[in-house]
């Protein structure tokens, strides 16, 4: 039988690109893809209304789709940047919640059990942390498209800032702890 450890362990290992499965680099590919896929749309968007002038809309979708496109782009780029603005700090490393959170999981001894499943676990946060961007981003091209809801608007700008708290988990944790402990 098969304990809880060893499943968050083969989890972060096909997440892992070290651990030889390779999820998030396949997640990012997948962006890549996305992202020249919306600018391309986006510039043919724009060639449509610089050829038919004011009747065809406004330069608005066209422009957002290719912001967003290169947001796609440049989603490992963004992930830092939004490390930066949220905490004034670079993406820190899973296992690096010990030492911003030493009030809770701080208190665990080296190399427990625990321990590793923190670190599991905190590796799949960050994986799901990056799903909830790319969602956001395209909450955002819904929006700027105007086949969204004006719903959208909110969610996509939800899920960007949760999936950029979730990728740098250990400094939210930190933060956490600081407000609460």
């Amino acid at each position: 039988m098969v304990d809880l450890l060893q499943i968050i362990q083969n989890i972060v290992d096909a997440i892992s690109p070290a651990g030889g499965g390779g999820l998030t680099g396949l997640m990012f590919i997948l962006a890549w893809v996305i992202g020249v896929t919306l600018v391309i749309i986006g510039i043919r968007q724009a060639a449509t209304r610089g050829e038919n002038g004011r009747q065809a809309g406004s330069w608005a979708q066209p422009m957002w789709t290719v912001i967003i496109g290169v947001c796609f782009v440049a989603l490992p780029g963004l992930s830092d940047t939004l490390a930066q603005t949220f905490f004034s700090q670079d993406t820190p490393d899973p296992s690096s919640i010990f030492s911003y959170a030493p009030a809770t999981v701080g208190l665990m001894e080296a190399g427990s059990p625990a321990r590793n499943m923190i670190v599991g676990i905190v590796t799949i946060i960050r994986f799901l942390g990056f799903i909830a961007i790319m969602r956001g981003l395209l909450l955002l091209r819904e929006t700027a498209n105007g086949s969204g809801q004006r719903t959208h608007f909110g969610a996509g700008i939800t899920f960007v800032c949760s999936g950029a708290f979730a990728i740098n988990f250990p400094l939210f944790m930190a933060v956490m702890e600081s407000l609460f402990v």
